[in-house]
């Protein structure tokens, strides 16, 4: 399984140098995931798909209104959530003008995936970190990401189905620009959720998989499956 990357850094020359420098921030190469048994409670997963990222949520961590994804996906054993620009993540990019308007601001929406199993198994690649939750972060982080879409009757707004069996896209409240990228919103999750990650200035992958690397016990590459 693969992901579409948010790429907010590929407008010019030199905000692709600074790229590379925020995705240099995990260092050493980190050793192979180990999949864990699912679900476990007051922890969350954060993935790295090259320059995005992700939250991966337990089903049995869901709280409140959040809960309304057990019924959405059934079996459900993690919620996968990403924020992303609308018009980029929903459309193929197909030539370099896709990606030089790819900073610019606009509508956001969310990509729900939902999992019956591990990320590690569920994905092909990618960085993982396992993060244990503060009393009560929970029920904070369902609130944060509940209160990131746009709402009607009750459900959160779906605009389309994913790209693969089991993912949808759904409208936000919350919208993109070239300062609040995917991995900015991912860094405010976690901080929402009542994790001590400093949020100031992260805009690159690198740079949240880092600032999250010391509330874990470390990075581990998600590995090819057979």
């Amino acid at each position: 399984m693969t992901q579409r990357s948010c790429r907010p850094g590929l407008a010019a020359l030199s905000l692709a140098v600074l790229l590379l420098t925020g995705l240099a921030g995990c260092g050493e190469k980190p050793a192979a995931c180990v999949p864990e048994p699912v679900p476990r409670t007051d922890v969350v997963y954060l993935i790295e798909h090259g320059w995005h990222t992700d939250i991966a949520i337990p089903s049995g961590e869901l709280r409140g209104r959040m809960t309304v994804f057990q019924r959405i996906f059934p079996d459900l054993q993690v919620l996968v959530v990403g924020f992303g620009k609308r018009t980029f993540m929903m459309a193929p990019v197909t030539t370099s003008g896709d990606l030089l308007i790819g900073p610019f601001p606009g509508d956001g929406t969310i990509l729900a995936v939902g999992l019956k199993g591990s990320p590690a198994v569920a994905y092909d690649q990618g960085i993982e970190a396992t993060i244990t939750l503060p009393t009560g972060g929970a029920e904070r982080l369902s609130d944060f990401v509940w209160n990131t879409l746009k709402v009607k009757d009750g459900m959160p707004e779906k605009l389309a189905d994913g790209f693969f069996p089991g993912s949808i896209f759904y409208a936000t409240q919350t919208g993109y620009a070239g300062t609040y990228t995917c991995n900015t919103w991912t860094a405010d999750a976690l901080h929402a959720a009542g994790l001590p990650i400093d949020t100031d200035g992260v805009v690159f992958a690198g740079q949240a998989m880092s600032r999250a690397a010391p509330l874990s016990g470390g990075l581990c590459a998600i590995k090819d499956t057979p």
